[in-house]
């Protein structure tokens, strides 16, 4: 298990951090399985010793850092999300009703989802490799299964409100749906290099997606 004692130093907390945040890059690059304490300590450049000491278990480790960039990425898309439902709401329910501003608010809409997934994959890309192993892993590991299932679950919550603007039938089958198209478009450009992501081609995509849930033609 992770001692405990070393949390209540400002410096010991700030190596813990840095461990966690070198664990993270050791995941995105080498996987699960290549994710020693030597490759953490050489990611970390710190000595072999702090990373045992910090974390004795390495599986504690990956998890917590797991858990660590989940968070993160949750985060990080939330304040996208606050941005996009605060447009929503800048209409009335009665506007959101005509055609003319359901496609206005689809372009709308468009342009701030594609330059927040074209940031993830060219500035965050670490975080959707490690959402990736995670929940490639999931199927083999009863520990990560439970993290990944919450990562899931945080996930789909703002895809499930926005699908209720437009759909109280089942919400919940269109956000499902939607977050997998989403999450799959990020995926789909990680492996390219950054001047082979094209934002014009994410948005046509997100766009797509967008007017489906949106009752728009497309």
């Amino acid at each position: 298990m992770a001692r405990t004692n070393v949390r209540k130093s400002p410096k010991g907390e700030q190596t813990r951090h840095k461990i966690l945040d070198a664990t993270i890059a050791v995941i995105a690059s080498s996987g699960i399985k290549g994710t020693t304490h030597r490759a953490v300590a050489e990611q970390a450049n710190i000595q072999l010793s702090l990373t045992t000491y910090y974390f004795t278990d390495i599986k504690h480790l990956v998890r917590e850092a797991m858990e660590l960039s989940a968070i993160r990425f949750v985060a990080d898309n939330s304040n996208q999300w606050l941005q996009g439902f605060a447009l929503i709401d800048s209409y009335s329910a009665a506007d959101r009703r005509k055609l003319s501003v359901r496609k206005l608010l689809c372009e709308q809409l468009a342009d701030l989802a594609s330059r927040h997934m074209y940031d993830n994959i060219i500035n965050r890309p670490q975080a959707l490799a490690v959402e990736q192993i995670f929940f490639t892993e999931m199927m083999f590991s009863d520990e990560l299964r439970e993290i990944a299932h919450s990562h899931i679950y945080n996930l789909k919550q703002p895809f499930t409100k926005f699908c209720r603007y437009f759909n109280r039938v089942d919400p919940n089958v269109n956000a499902e749906l939607m977050m997998i198209a989403f999450t799959r478009i990020q995926y789909m450009y990680l492996p390219l290099p950054p001047q082979s992501v094209k934002m014009s081609e994410i948005r046509m995509l997100v766009k797509r997606q967008l007017s489906w849930v949106m009752g728009l033609k497309t």
